[in-house]
């Protein structure tokens, strides 16, 4: 049984440990990059050993982050190849156990001592300690707070991978998700020296070819439902062929379907062989976690969460347009 932890018990928690790996969830994105490359840093300041592991490695969007280039990606390593035999395991920003993906998993569990921070609401809480908070805009908020615990001092490259956590989850400081307390944890990051204007234009004014391709034939094929409430896309393998993208170069795009005047649940079905993963958002009054996402087995937020179902992508879709629909009818 896991047992839920204030922040400053968890930095109590690791001050007392060494030799950590630090894991973040599948298809990492800018929370779970930044936060494992952020709280890397900081334990190494520390001076213990320290190292950040996540599924597919760092994604090129986040691979000028300090200490990016250090990171392993847990999916091509043993744990015999790891610079040191890991003696603690850190998951940051996974929302549960599975999310770790099997290599993850297994590399957490083989740790003798394991501890979680992560701010996802639907969290149920694992390892042998863990620090939630549901309320946080992202887990990059929390780990600033944590660095605070621990005693160390928040540097520029500390900044730099946690403002990049926070602004990519919280919508650049628009999502609902948005407190004071987001502001105050980006507020340490600028004036720990970050260069705002770089990273701004690095995360969200620049665009690969592909990535755009890409969003032009996953728009070109969205749909609505008859009211106007319910709109979703597929996004197939062919369509990342044609594109010349790479499966992050999804990122975003069930975005631009919520934007559309009208919708209030919007579904992006993403093709991985016979298995599809699904990106939904809502917004409130809605909650698309609770409503959609958990009854299918998945988790999130309440207006941005995921699934995956192992069916091939048209019954998949199916499924959980139905049980969106249900969501919407009932408010």
């Amino acid at each position: 049984m896991s047992k839920r932890v204030t922040i400053d018990a968890l930095a109590d928690w690791l001050k007392a440990r060494d030799d950590f790996v630090l894991l973040g969830h599948v298809a990492p994105d800018g929370d779970a990059a930044g936060c494992c490359l952020g709280a890397c840093l900081a334990l190494r300041a520390l001076g213990k050993r320290a190292v950040a592991c996540l599924p597919g490695g760092v994604p090129l969007l986040y691979a000028g982050l300090p200490g990016a280039g250090e990171a392993l990606d847990i999916e091509q390593v043993s744990p015999g190849m790891l610079p040191f035999e890991p003696k603690a395991a850190l998951a940051l920003d996974v929302s549960e156990l599975p999310r770790l993906g099997e290599a993850g998993q297994a590399l957490f569990e083989a740790c003798p001592e394991r501890a979680a921070l992560d701010h996802h609401a639907t969290n149920p809480g694992f390892g042998d300690v863990c620090a939630l908070d549901g309320e946080a805009a992202a887990a990059g908020e929390m780990v600033v707070e944590l660095i605070d615990a621990l005693g160390v001092q928040l540097t520029r490259e500390m900044g730099e991978c946690l403002f990049v956590a926070i602004s990519t989850d919280c919508g650049q400081f628009s999502y609902s998700n948005t407190r004071p307390e987001t502001f105050r944890a980006a507020a340490r990051c600028v004036e720990a020296g970050i260069d705002v204007a770089a990273i701004t234009e690095r995360l969200y004014r620049t665009r690969t070819v592909g990535r755009t391709k890409l969003l032009g034939l996953t728009l070109a094929g969205l749909e609505l439902s008859p009211d106007g409430k319910l709109a979703w896309a597929r996004l197939t393998e062919d369509m990342l062929r044609e594109a010349g993208a790479i499966r992050e170069d999804k990122e975003g795009i069930v975005n631009y379907l919520q934007e559309m005047s009208g919708v209030r649940i919007s579904v992006l079905a993403e093709e991985r062989g016979e298995e599809t993963k699904f990106s939904l958002r809502t917004r409130a009054p809605l909650n698309v976690a609770r409503d959609v996402a958990v009854p299918l087995g998945g988790g999130g937020h309440d207006c941005a969460a995921g699934l995956t179902l192992a069916m091939p992508l048209e019954p998949a879709l199916a499924k959980v347009l139905a049980v969106a629909r249900e969501a919407i009818e009932k408010v």
